[in-house]
């Protein structure tokens, strides 16, 4: 089992479900109309313990470039872990219905994902980082253009941030947007009630639907 899984032996990026893979241009489509992703680090100490470490962020990702560029706090953890050099990896999604089933190990989600490996740089050159900055915040925001609903990007601006690319050597996307979940035999079925599809994300209140 670890050599099926070592990376160094096997591409992390081909999933193990083939029904569930999906091609380059679905990918691109899904990296088009997510706005929030998660970037992986790690940070690795002097007596060679790894610490890894998730951040949350909004993101862009640059087709001719090839490349997903985001930006955090001027430091902190992903500035330090970014600047050791080691890969990173991203993630971006879409969730839909939780899926019940009177089988806990067939209770599901519906989830469309992808899956981005590569290596992430902070842009220290001022003017790649300020068109980065534009590419990403007329991606989260289209509304609003750079120097006409808003002011230009000033060279102040980007004392006070971090601005990052990461450069896509490897991605992967999946999707598992079904019906319903696998019901088992062995058991009473589940009632009209029970069985609904649930929401994956609460509202605020926490009502059921």
């Amino acid at each position: 089992m670890t050599d099926f899984y070592d990376p160094r032996h096997r591409d992390p990026s081909i999933s193990r479900r083939p029904q569930n893979r999906q091609g380059d241009e679905w990918i691109r489509a899904l990296l088009a109309r997510v706005s929030i992703g998660r970037v992986a680090t790690v940070w690795q100490s002097a007596d060679g313990q790894p610490f890894p470490f998730v951040t949350t962020l909004a993101f862009a990702y640059r087709p001719v470039k090839h490349d997903i560029v985001y930006h955090t706090n001027i430091t902190g953890r992903l500035w330090a872990n970014t600047g050791q050099g080691h890969p990173a990896t991203f993630e971006a999604c879409e969730i839909g219905s939780l899926l019940p089933s009177n089988s806990p190990l067939e209770l599901s989600v519906q989830y469309r994902s992808v899956v981005a490996f590569g290596t992430a740089r902070l842009l220290t050159d001022r003017e790649e980082a300020r068109e980065a900055l534009r590419v990403l915040s007329e991606r989260v925001f289209p509304d609003l253009q750079i120097g006409q609903e808003t002011r230009p990007i000033l060279d102040s601006d980007l004392t006070r941030t971090s601005v990052y690319s990461l450069a896509v050597e490897r991605w992967s996307g999946k999707e598992n947007w079904q019906p319903g979940a696998e019901q088992t035999i062995d058991w009473p079925a589940l009632t009209p009630e029970l069985a609904r599809l649930r929401p994956a994300v609460p509202d605020a209140a926490g009502s059921r639907p």
